[in-house]
């Protein structure tokens, strides 16, 4: 189970850089997630599977929908930027 990922399993061997994975995915076995991948909610990567960097998957089996822009690495920077910056020390 993927924490923060309801209904998301990932059995992968390698997840890459900036990667967003959907809701409710499946990623199989001994996949490798390359850099900069974004895996559409509700998508199943067969196990096996090599995806390729700046890349979009989707569906069942999970197949290249399109390629994402260079800005996409940018964009999950800020993501998480901004997660983070929700995070205060507590008042002692």
């Amino acid at each position: 189970r993927c924490a923060g990922l309801p209904g998301t399993v990932v059995e992968a061997v390698k997840i890459g850089s900036f990667v967003h994975i959907g809701k409710n995915c499946i990623i199989g076995k001994r996949s490798i997630i390359s850099d900069c991948c974004k895996i559409e909610e509700g998508t199943v990567v067969p196990p096996d599977s090599i995806l390729a960097p700046f890349s979009c998957y989707a569906g069942v089996p999970g197949v290249l929908r399109e390629e994402v822009s260079d800005s996409f690495e940018n964009a999950m920077v800020q993501m998480t930027r901004d997660h983070y910056s929700l995070f205060r020390p507590s008042q002692a």
